[in-house]
């Protein structure tokens, strides 16, 4: 079966930064200056600079009959290359960057090339688009220069800007010093932040002022070159305006804390800190008659349900499992799976069989390869896994609430869709604000759901093709 996706689009007004209602504390952290609700916008923020080419996109469910070749939203996954990052520059990029870099554009990608600090296609582009941004408005680029960098990617950062200017010194302006060239490298390598939309990332003074929470009190949204932040639960005066920058939801304490180290940043929530059990980790317990879930505190295993807890013969049976699985799970469909998990340790809950059904349900999707039955099956198995390993709001919930009620409608199970849409709406709505454009398209399907195939795809802006006009 196809999913149709929705777009989350910002057709609406919300403050800048500096009209929010937020101050910066003296460690330089983002706080409230008034509380905030669930579902409000807090601000938004266009990117300084963005640009395409250097982030593949993300495949998920897409409509194969889409006709707009520009689409951003629900291009079909090919296997033709398409997708593939490519080293021009857009109408868009000829625009924001000097004659030089037009004129030299192949040149100065080859310069780049073989240094680390420039692998990324939009990074160099963003690069290019300082320049230019410097030379006409020196004081939009001057904030940037005060900005930290990784440690780590100083020198190779620093390398990469002697290099850029041995070969190319007319795209570098002549009041930028090295340091302070190798510095912008690094500030695009540490804070650019990925944007669907446009393939790419965009850097962003203010966004980058936030504090990462893998438990974050706020959401961030982009909508083109866009940024905007939403509370997604009740925010105090003075408290940090927090977001999870690395879609960190679903990982385990270890691998988070590769995830920040590599990227400089610090998280003090209760999983990160070791106060609160990590669900990502999820057991069985081994008490008879025990239905608990068993998860680690530090280095204690508990039961939910029955308290017990695990000896070191038992944990070491779990990790060794968790170690077998991380790099050898051999399960190419969803039966061979469920006997895998039969006979393990681990709970469907874990991370490592989160993990595997995601991928497990890509690939039969993307394939046309599942039935509306065990759609249904699969996706109400990942929302129950992801509604108690998360409990908070989150998009990924919009996006699997949304698949199962077009599930539903598919099936002919209309009141069950209307269900499913009413989830998708009140997270969309608190996750998004109320404002969002893929909110008010939920709001109108949990109030009129299609009830059938043909209305609901002209509901998402599809035209349905019939299988005789496919040949």
């Amino acid at each position: 079966m196809v999913f149709y996706i929705s777009r989350r689009i910002m057709e609406f007004d919300a403050p800048t930064f500096e009209e929010a209602s937020l101050k910066v504390d003296a460690a330089k952290v983002v706080v409230a200056a008034d509380a905030y609700v669930p579902g409000q916008v807090i601000f938004a923020e266009v990117a300084t600079v963005s640009s395409a080419g250097g982030v593949e996109p993300e495949e998920g469910f897409h409509d194969e009959h889409c006709e707009d070749d520009d689409c951003a939203g629900c291009t079909a996954v090919t296997d033709d290359g398409d997708d593939e990052p490519v080293d021009e520059l857009d109408e868009v990029d000829l625009t924001a960057v000097s004659p030089y870099v037009v004129e030299h554009f192949d040149e100065l990608m080859d310069t780049c090339e073989p240094h680390e600090a420039l692998s990324l296609v939009d990074v160099r582009k963003n690069l290019f688009k300082l320049f230019h941004l410097y030379e006409s408005n020196e004081s939009a680029v001057s904030p940037f220069l005060s900005m930290d960098v990784l440690a780590d990617d100083v020198v190779a950062c620093l390398d990469a800007a002697k290099a850029l200017r041995e070969a190319h010194a007319g795209v570098i302006p002549a009041s930028l010093s090295d340091d302070q060239v190798g510095r912008l490298i690094g500030v695009l390598n540490k804070y650019a932040i990925p944007l669907d939309d446009i393939s790419g990332s965009g850097l962003f003074l203010h966004v980058s002022k936030l504090k990462h929470s893998c438990e974050p009190n706020a959401n961030f949204t982009d909508s083109g070159n866009a940024i905007w932040i939403t509370a997604i639960r009740p925010i105090a005066v003075g408290e940090a305006i927090t977001v999870d920058f690395f879609n960190t939801h679903y990982m385990c304490a270890a691998e988070r804390l590769e995830v920040l180290t590599a990227e400089g940043q610090v998280c003090t929530c209760g999983v990160c800190s070791g106060v609160e059990a990590d669900k990502t980790r999820a057991f069985k317990c081994q008490v008879s008659g025990c239905d608990g879930l068993v998860h680690p505190t530090k280095a204690v295993f508990e039961c939910t349900k029955c308290h017990a807890i695990w000896d070191a013969e038992t944990v070491a049976a779990a990790e060794m499992e968790e170690t077998t699985f991380t790099t050898d799970l051999e399960a190419s469909n969803f039966v061979e799976l469920d006997l895998i998990i039969q006979d393990s340790l681990l709970h469907p809950y874990h991370y490592i069989f989160y993990s595997a059904m995601e991928v497990l349900t890509d690939d039969t999707v993307l394939d046309v390869q599942m039935t509306e039955d065990q759609a249904l099956s699969v996706l109400y198995r990942l929302v129950d896994a992801l509604e108690y390993v998360v409990p908070r709001p989150h998009s990924e919930k919009v996006s699997l609430y949304n698949s199962l009620a077009q599930a539903h409608i598919s099936n002919g199970e209309i009141p069950k869709a209307t269900v499913a849409y009413t989830h998708a709406y009140n997270v969309c709505a608190i996750v998004f604000g109320t404002q969002c454009k893929e909110t008010v398209m939920f709001k109108g399907l949990m109030e009129n759901t299609p009830t059938t195939v043909d209305e609901m795809a002209a509901a998402y802006g599809y035209e349905v093709v019939p299988e005789d006009d496919e040949e």
